[in-house]
């Protein structure tokens, strides 16, 4: 099932993933700890914007991403607009405590 991941640190979607330390070291581990296949997607709405798009195949390679961000994950059924195909795997990184 494909989701696009997310940061509550920062906005999503993303303009310049290539610069975009944060998100690069999250994909990093993800793509280390899980084996998914990462992808981006151009936001259809938003110019320029790219989404972050992850494949993943099975509910342990869920649990080995989880493991892998070791943060608190929320897993964001809405769809806020017409830009959004997909749920929001959303990392809550210095945002709640």
């Amino acid at each position: 099932m494909k989701f696009y991941l997310s940061s509550a640190k920062e906005c999503e979607p993303y303009y310049d993933l290539k610069n975009n330390n944060l998100m690069q070291k999250y994909l990093r581990e993800i793509k280390k700890e899980a084996g998914v296949e990462v992808t981006f997607e151009k936001a259809t709405t938003f110019g320029s914007y790219q989404h972050i798009v992850i494949d993943i195949p099975s509910m342990k390679a869920l649990v080995q991403i989880m493991k892998a961000i070791d943060e608190d994950l929320v897993i964001e059924q809405e769809f806020i607009d017409e830009d959004n195909k997909y749920p929001i795997i959303c990392i809550y990184d210095d945002y709640l405590e």
